[in-house]
C-alpha cells in the first residue's frame, strides 16, 4: 500500500458494523435478555477515532480492511462524509466487514460480542513505511500487541509519533511485548480498568501510577478516561491535569466514548492546542458521544465542532507534581 498524505493522523486498525439491542439487563452466563433491536451503525475503535479527530478539521486517514458487500460500502461512504480519508481502505472480495453485537441497558452501559470475519486488521507487512510517511501521528489499534508493535516500529522509522489505546484484555503487565510497544509510543490512552491493571491496584491513585509506569518507558503523554469522572492527563514535561464535565450527561450509549476522547485529544493536539486544552475538548467530545446511540452519530450533521464542544462545558484543574 502506498498513498500520498498531507500530514496529520493516520489510524491503522479496524472498522466494524455494530448491531444494537436494548435489553432490560445485560445477559450473564447461562441466562438471556430479550430486548428490542435498535439498528446497525458504523463502529470500530480505529474508525471511531479517525472520525473524532477529523471533526477538528485536521487530516485524518484510516487504513483498514472491510468487506465488499453493500453494507460495507455504506459504512465506508459514511466515514468519508465525516471527513475521514478512506483512500487506503482495502475492500476484500467475498468477505463481510467484522461485526459487533451490543447489548445496551437502560443506563447506557453495554456489553459487546465481536464477530471477526477474518479481515478485522490489515496485514502489517502490506502497509509498509510508505503509507505512514508524511503523517504527524500514527495510531495503530493495540488489540494485538505484536501487530501494533510492528506498525509502531515502521512509524518510528519514518519519524512519526505513535499513539496507542490500551484495552485491559489486550495486555499483561510487565510482558516484554507491552514494554516494547510502550517504548515505541509517544501517547498512550487507557480507561480506568486498564489503569488499574497496569498499576496493579484499584486505588484512587491507580491512574497516576499507571501514567508513571508509561513515563518510565519513555511515553510523553498519558490520558486516562475515567467515565463519569472525566479524564486525567499526565505529561513528562508540561504538567498534569484532570478535566470533568460540569453537567451530568443524559447517557444513552457509552459505546465509542473512549474513541471520541482519544480522537478529540489527538485532533486538538494536531491543531496546535496545548495538552490541557486538548484534554478539556476531548472530555467534551466524549460526553457528547454518550448522548447519542451509536459511536459516531454525534458527528452526523455537524457543521462546527466548536459549537458542539460549547454545549458541554468542562472544568480543567492542574494537579501539582509530587
Amino acid at each position: 500500500m502506498t498513498s500520498e498524505f498531507d500530514g496529520g493522523l493516520t489510524v491503522v486498525g479496524d472498522a466494524s458494523i455494530d448491531h444494537f439491542v436494548q435489553v432490560p439487563h445485560i445477559a450473564q452466563s447461562d441466562n438471556k435478555a430479550i430486548g428490542q433491536y435498535l439498528g446497525s451503525f458504523g463502529g470500530g475503535m480505529s474508525a471511531n477515532l479517525a472520525a473524532a479527530a477529523a471533526a477538528h478539521g485536521v487530516s485524518s486517514r484510516l487504513v483498514t480492511s472491510i468487506g465488499d458487500n453493500e453494507e460495507s460500502a455504506q459504512a465506508l461512504a459514511a466515514l468519508q462524509k465525516l471527513g475521514v480519508d478512506v483512500g487506503s481502505v482495502q475492500r476484500v472480495a467475498g468477505q463481510r466487514t467484522w461485526m459487533c453485537f451490543i447489548q445496551l441497558d437502560d443506563s447506557g452501559e453495554k456489553a459487546l460480542i465481536g464477530a471477526d470475519t477474518g479481515i478485522k486488521l490489515p496485514e502489517a507487512g502490506r502497509i509498509g513505511k510508505g503509507i505512514l510517511a508524511g503523517s504527524r501521528i500514527v495510531a495503530p489499534l493495540a488489540d494485538d500487541l505484536g501487530w501494533a508493535l510492528e506498525i509502531a516500529q515502521q512509524a518510528r522509522a519514518v519519524g512519526t509519533k505513535v499513539a496507542i489505546d490500551l484495552e485491559p484484555d489486550a495486555f499483561e503487565p510487565g510482558a516484554s511485548l507491552l514494554c516494547d510497544l510502550l517504548s515505541h509510543s509517544d501517547l498512550v490512552f487507557m480507561n480506568t480498568d486498564s489503569a488499574a491493571k497496569l498499576s496493579g491496584h484499584t486505588g484512587t491513585d491507580a491512574h497516576i501510577d499507571a501514567a508513571r509506569a508509561c513515563h518510565e518507558r519513555g511515553v510523553s503523554t498519558v490520558v486516562v478516561g475515567r467515565g463519569r469522572n472525566g479524564a486525567f492527563c499526565s505529561t513528562l514535561h508540561e504538567g498534569t491535569w484532570r478535566a470533568e464535565a460540569d453537567v451530568t450527561p443524559r447517557v444513552v450509549d457509552t459505546t465509542g466514548a473512549g474513541d471520541a476522547l482519544a480522537g478529540g485529544f489527538l485532533g486538538s493536539l494536531l491543531r496546535g492546542l496545548p495538552s490541557e486544552e486538548s484534554l478539556g475538548r476531548a472530555v467534551s467530545q466524549a460526553t457528547a458521544s454518550t448522548e447519542h446511540l451509536g459511536s459516531r452519530t454525534y458527528l452526523e450533521n455537524l457543521n462546527d465542532i466548536e459549537a458542539l464542544l460549547q454545549q458541554y462545558p468542562i472544568t480543567i484543574e492542574r494537579i501539582p507534581h509530587d
